[in-house]
């Protein structure tokens, strides 16, 4: 029969303040559940089996666990220290009784306190005198009403393991994330670990040790008694020694595999130890180039903006942008107006000169015609300046220009000395110096624009790379560890986890080898003993041949059935798992995938979540991880014929994980474990009259749930005065 926890009582535990019977919890079979608020004393009940079972208890503080004979004083009631008076002795005690099938058991954990002044701090331990009590554990027969005191240390060590086992209290006995770690499956041994601490396989493995134990010495005396007898052939000597070295090497082999497979579960733990720093290294590294690349395409914008800037002088000046004669319109108008009127007064004056020779015959040219200079300018160009056309070679008006520019040597003209400061030149030469800032006039305000708009453009994309690598520093920032930033670390951290990868795959290697070398001596072995069979004299002792005979069936028969066991029990575990996860989670929203076990190369245990296509499931939400966790676990269990034989006690194992989880969990604990003890705030609601929010009402109506306690602490108290009340309310 399971043992199961009928009560457990607090005396001054933290703010379980008052006598034992003011602060008693009685439990029955099933589900109960104790009910609190933050600050209600969850962690504090819970810390009541921590002391009964590691004599530690959880700092709050620190969040690990500490003797409690160093935490004594602060582990006492601070009201209880509060209200005593100097030299009064404070008693703070736990007490938990269970019981089996014949007797009750009672087991007492405590110790006093004497304030030693009057001004004591509360939790300063030199200011209080401690004295620590025996241990104390009774019991009763179920049928009697009186406890009987048991001494012996021996058996108080018995009853401790019959409430439940040593090796099995870390899977009944959890805190919060503690449930996490239960299975770990980034640890090569954690399930197989489970596995036989929650199965009975060892028995399996106990039997094939003892049968071949029996089969070997059947062997020997066989062995010994025909090398005794002179009528043995030299034959049968000769394959007696063969068999002998294929056994030593076959011993060779198996020390071979301890070693590969102590080497595989070194480096598995190397790698489940760096992977975490790897990928974090790796993810750096990622960053690191994605960083370096944006800062080199930010460089090359920065140079490319640089030259644009550069060259902006450049274009005022640049007759092919010619930004200088930006605003001249009416400049280079009133210039042309003036040059005109001029070269009319020129001429007039030119004519006028002119016409007092009656030999000269004088050809006007139309107003605003070019002088030679401008002429000779629009002939190399191939350009029109008085029309602002294109004047190819050999077309018509090119031949014109040219014709015009050819006039003197035709005697079309006639060049006369006529004024002394003749500036028609000169003004021919600022018109033929700025005619390429004149033809950009017009263009001038869409370059600037264009110009203007490349610069944006550049501006942009350089404070969007800016933007980019601020980003990437910022959540590469999320991936450092402390204060530590160095690369060359990561780098190393990611040379040691493919050196421990490596080693691993190796070992791994060698494992199957050394599985497939020792499979094939084992069969070479079996032939030679089959044909030693056959060799052995006639003589040889019926009993001898027989007693080998029936010690190597059986040998052979646990060996297999080892195998079969191990191999059923696999399939059997995926089953169940598979209907405890989605038992778990029936309630969520989401739909799970499937959990797959599989015997691998080692004889140990793989485990993968998959979906519904066989694709691996990576980044489950941590909910549904830890749905995984209990679902193996639970199945674990379930596997076990006997069942599983102690409650369990967990504090707040489903935190913050929704409703759903928290419905489904309650439901499936009643069909494993024979008692379950569960401390949560998920079901408290302080508006509610109840103080039970809906699923807390639904599970106050379930027939699963066997006790549902309530713990709350009384309003408006200081926290020297707090204390925690409780009430049965199922």
């Amino acid at each position: 029969m399971a043992s199961i926890i009928n009560q457990i009582s607090f005396q001054n535990f933290f703010n379980y303040f008052g006598s034992l019977e003011d602060n008693t919890y009685e439990f029955s079979e099933g589900v109960n559940i104790v009910v609190a608020d933050n600050g209600g004393g969850k962690s504090k009940f819970f810390n009541g089996f921590l002391w009964i079972f590691y004599d530690e208890i959880l700092d709050s503080d620190t969040k690990t666990r500490k003797n409690i004979k160093n935490q004594a004083v602060k582990v006492c009631s601070d009201k209880a220290k509060n209200e005593a008076a100097v030299n009064d002795l404070i008693e703070c005690n736990v007490v938990l009784e269970f019981s089996d099938n014949r007797f009750r058991y009672r087991i007492c954990k405590g110790f006093r306190i004497r304030k030693s002044k009057s001004d004591s701090s509360l939790t300063e331990s030199s200011d209080w005198q401690v004295f620590f009590k025996d241990l104390e554990i009774s019991k009763r027969d179920l049928q009697l009403l009186e406890f009987h005191e048991v001494y012996d240390d021996e058996e108080h060590k018995r009853i401790l393991n019959k409430l439940i086992q040593p090796n099995l209290r870390e899977y009944s006995l959890f805190q919060g994330e503690e449930v996490d770690k239960l299975i770990d499956f980034n640890q090569a041994d954690s399930l197989n670990r489970a596995v036989k601490s929650l199965t009975n396989i060892n028995k399996y493995d106990e039997l094939e040790k003892i049968t071949k134990y029996v089969a070997d010495r059947a062997e020997k005396d066989m062995n010994d008694r025909v090398a005794s007898n002179d009528a043995a052939s030299q034959n049968y000597r000769e394959k007696l020694d063969e068999k002998e070295t294929k056994r030593n090497s076959l011993e060779s082999e198996i020390e071979k595999l301890e070693s590969y497979e102590h080497s595989y579960t070194e480096n598995k733990g190397e790698v489940d130890k760096l992977e975490g720093l790897n990928e974090n290294a790796e993810a750096r590294k990622e960053f690191d180039d994605k960083i370096k690349d944006q800062n080199g395409k930010l460089k090359a914008l920065k140079e490319e903006y640089d030259r644009l800037v550069e060259k902006l002088n450049e274009r005022f000046f640049d007759g092919g942008f010619g930004w200088i004669a930006m605003g001249c319109e009416k400049g280079v108008s009133s210039f042309k107006e003036k040059l005109n009127k001029y070269r009319e007064v020129r001429t007039i004056k030119k004519v006028s000169i002119l016409s007092d020779d009656s030999n000269n015959q004088i050809n006007l040219l139309p107003p605003d015609s070019p002088d030679s200079v401008t002429l000779q300018t629009m002939v190399e160009r191939e350009h029109c300046y008085v029309c602002n056309r294109e004047a190819k070679e050999d077309t018509e008006p090119w031949k014109h220009i040219v014709s015009l520019l050819n006039r003197k040597e035709l005697g079309q003209n006639k060049s006369v000395q006529m004024f002394k400061n003749d500036l028609n030149d000169f003004f021919g030469d600022i018109q033929l110096g700025a005619q390429s800032y004149v033809g950009r006039i017009g263009g001038i305000q869409q370059s600037i624009l264009r110009t203007r708009e490349k610069e944006q453009e550049l501006l942009e994309r350089i404070t969007r790379i800016k933007d980019k690598v601020k980003n990437l520093k910022d959540e590469r920032s999320y991936l450092i560890i402390g204060d530590e930033d160095d690369m060359a670390d990561a780098r190393q951290i990611m040379g040691q986890y493919k050196g421990a990868l490596t080693r691993l795959q190796k070992a791994e290697d060698d494992i199957v080898k050394a599985k497939n070398r020792i499979a094939s001596l084992n069969e070479s072995i079996r032939k030679d003993e089959n044909e030693l069979g056959r060799m052995r004299p006639e003589d040889t002792p019926k009993e001898y041949e027989l007693h080998l005979d029936i010690a190597s069936d059986l040998r052979d028969a646990a060996q297999r059935t080892r195998i079969r066991v191990f191999d059923g029990m696999i399939l059997k575990l995926e089953k169940e798992a598979n209907q405890h996860f989605q038992n778990l989670i029936k309630y969520n929203e989401l739909a799970g995938g499937i959990l797959r076990f599989k015997k691998n190369p080692r004889g140990t245990i793989d485990f993968k979540y998959l979906d519904e296509e066989g694709n691996e499931v990576t980044g489950a939400s941590e909910g549904f991880q830890r749905m995984k966790v209990l679902a193996v676990l639970m199945a674990v269990i379930s596997v076990n014929p006997y069942g599983y034989l102690y409650p369990l006690l967990a504090d707040a194992p489903l935190s913050a994980f929704g409703q759903g989880f928290i419905k489904g969990f309650f439901e499936e604990t009643d069909k494993v474990f024979p008692q379950s003890i569960i401390l949560i705030k998920d079901l408290y609601d302080r508006d509610s009259e109840n103080k039970l929010n809906k699923l807390g009402g639904e599970l106050l109506k379930d027939a699963s749930v066997s006790t549902i306690y309530l713990n709350q602490i009384p309003k408006d108290l200081k926290q020297i005065e707090v204390y925690t009340e409780h009430k049965k309310i199922k």
